[in-house]
């Protein structure tokens, strides 16, 4: 095959960009090279979101408090409404791109009276739950440290203040 042909035949290979388009006839001009495949964003946002150590964490509360039924259909239900919440935002995002995300979203739907309330509100809610989410990272790092020395010392009990002492250590 000849060169040409072959960069004709690549050509037709590649499905035209129509997300590039879209932007184009609106007036925006794509200036990075998109990288990534439908797969390799959900790759990604699996990593990011869904951490073999963050599942493992989480399954010892769901079989202490409500065991095998709590964690098939607890699993299914929140894959569920993560779904509608992950569906909704990106159409916020589509619909009023910003990097403020939330906040500017609360701040442009709610009601002009209530508009920099919500805003306000929403970035607070956000801020606590960042800060929630940390700590139980770390307090879920505690417990599995505390864990791990149980396994090799058989006859310690775990008892609440070791974890909490685990995850003091960790501040350090």
């Amino acid at each position: 095959m000849a060169s040409t042909e072959i960069a004709q035949s690549h050509a037709a290979e590649q499905e035209p960009d129509t997300d590039a388009l879209k932007l184009a006839e609106m007036g925006y001009k794509q200036d990075m090279k998109r990288n990534f495949s439908l797969w390799s964003v959900l790759g990604v946002a699996f990593s990011l979101t869904n951490s073999w150590f963050g599942i493992s964490a989480s399954m010892i509360t769901g079989i202490n408090s409500g065991g095998p039924v709590l964690l098939v259909y607890g699993i299914i239900l929140v894959a569920i409404i993560t779904s509608c919440a992950a569906i909704s935002l990106s159409e916020l995002a589509s619909s009023m791109p910003s990097a403020g995300g939330q906040y500017f979203w609360a701040n442009e739907l709610a009601p002009p009276r209530y508009a920099n309330f919500a805003g306000y509100l929403t970035g607070c809610f956000a801020w606590v739950g960042s800060i929630f989410t940390t700590s139980s990272v770390a307090f879920s790092m505690a417990t599995a440290v505390v864990g791990l020395y149980q396994l090799t010392h058989e006859s310690f009990e775990i008892k609440t203040w070791h974890i909490i002492v685990a995850y003091q250590g960790e501040q350090f």
